[in-house]
């Protein structure tokens, strides 16, 4: 693997210097050139030396060493992306409005002792979008009790109130993310976020999302050297012409080259993100000791057959290669829609493989056992011994949405599906939920969203 590595790198270089990366904002291409980069046919290359440099100063970095006993827990996190609600009640598809994402935002808190980090699993369409991440934001740090760390502005306009709310709420954006558009294009509403507040933060993410055989090419090591080129070289130019700190990683992703859409619940997905993060580590001077954390999604639209073998795949994968945190719980088609339903299925699949990794305690006393086996003979069963009583628990995990017994005790009960007790479940979360901000930073939140209000109202957006 590691020839291989040394190919793409070598590839990724030729990639920077023989074509460059297209700066889609003049202020950063004029600061560029006016820095000592060269400009041919309106990309800036870059020097073979130059890149050679900038990729060895990132593996000289001290890297934070994993801990060991890392526990065989894996914590869930949602995905701030989707605009659309499947509905408990309708059971259909519906707009991710400010109220829906109230239910939302509550229901994914209900969970957050059972290691679902909560959060806004959702974008709300029914403001402007200006509007939609400071509602966006508010909501979460109203709503849920870890909602305080921000949201992504994902608009310049927003970006001044966000950083308010941040301050307000006590933790301020230092660091940005930009998102280069593949192939080799770095521009777009993320980067003109850093080039407003450069003189705020302190750090910038950079990543880019290349699908194979659609924006990168059909071979894998190919496409891998120009996710490579276009992600380093838009680190270096960030760091070297703004002076900012900047971290960086690779990935490729799936497409299905017949409806040209990602998908992210193929078995491909699994295989490259695994590779990708084996480049990362070596262009990072690491050795890889497995993925870091990974995003379960499916291309499924509905709960279903589908998005429960495409999620299960990705958790029993990520986690058996070393992943403990994984983000995108309870959306579907991608991230374009959260559902409550299919979240309650995500979290019971966490915690069937997490009961497998666990594995079992083994052990055995020859007189014990003995003693054991003639004490369930007398009793005519083993399920009332005081032993078995006492360690059932510790053997046996107990599912909460899905359903265990014969066929004649499920229909004693009422022929109940699996979907009915996870609605279930959501209604009896929602109800229950009683978290709120402390009142003084609720009506802090309030007054920045209010002036964000005016400020759009006076730009006539």
């Amino acid at each position: 693997m590691e020839d291989l590595f040394e190919r793409v790198e070598e590839a990724a270089i030729e990639i920077l210097e023989g074509i460059g990366i297209a700066v889609g904002e003049e202020e950063l291409m004029e600061m560029a050139i006016s820095s000592g980069f060269k400009e041919r046919e309106g990309r800036v290359v870059l020097e073979r030396s130059v890149v050679r440099r900038f990729i060895e100063g990132a593996r000289e970095e001290v890297e934070e060493k994993r801990e060991e006993g890392m526990g065989s827990g894996i914590s869930l996190g949602i995905n701030p992306y989707p605009t659309n609600y499947l509905s408990v009640e309708a059971d259909e598809i519906l707009p991710m409005t400010t109220e829906r994402l109230v239910e939302s935002v509550k229901l994914v808190d209900s969970f957050a002792e059972e290691g679902l980090k909560p959060g806004a699993p959702g974008c709300p369409v029914d403001v402007p979008p200006p509007l939609q991440p400071l509602q966006q934001y508010r909501i979460a740090a109203t709503y849920s009790r870890h909602g305080r760390y921000p949201v992504e502005p994902r608009n310049l306009f927003a970006l001044p109130y966000l950083m308010e709310m941040a301050e307000l709420l006590g933790h301020p954006i230092r660091s940005l993310p930009v998102y280069v558009f593949s192939p080799l294009n770095l521009s777009g509403e993320s980067l003109k976020c850093v080039l407003r507040a450069r003189g705020s933060i302190s750090s910038v993410s950079v990543s880019s999302m290349p699908s194979v055989g659609s924006t990168a090419p059909i071979r894998i090591g190919d496409a891998l050297a120009m996710a490579l080129a276009e992600v380093v070289g838009s680190a270096l130019l960030i760091h070297e012409v703004l002076g900012i700190d900047v971290y960086w990683s690779v990935g490729i992703f799936p497409c299905d080259l017949r409806s040209m859409a990602m998908s992210f619940g193929s078995p491909e997905y699994i295989l490259f993100q695994i590779l990708s993060s084996q480049l990362d580590a070596y262009m990072h001077g690491r050795k890889w000791m497995g993925i870091r954390d990974g995003v379960i999604m499916t291309d499924a639209k509905l709960p279903g057959s589908q998005s429960c073998s495409e999620k299960m795949a990705q958790i029993f994968s990520f986690f058996t290669f070393g992943a403990r945190y994984l983000s995108g719980a309870g959306t579907l088609s991608l991230d374009e829609v959260f559902s409550p339903e299919q979240l309650v299925y995500d979290l019971e699949m966490r915690d069937h493989v997490v009961r497998i990794v666990d594995g079992l305690e083994l052990d055995c006393d020859p007189r014990r056992a003995r003693e054991e086996v003639l004490e369930g003979i007398r009793f005519g069963s083993f399920a009332s011994l005081d032993s078995t009583n006492m360690l059932y628990k510790s053997i046996y995990w107990r599912p909460r949405a899905f359903r265990r017994g014969f066929l004649r005790s499920w229909i004693g009960a009422g022929s109940r599906t699996e979907r009915d007790r996870a609605k279930d479940m959501v209604r009896e979360r929602m109800r229950s939920h009683r978290y709120i901000l402390e009142p003084e930073l609720v009506e802090g939140l309030d007054r920045i969203y209010r002036k964000a209000e005016a400020e759009l109202r006076n730009h006539g957006t």
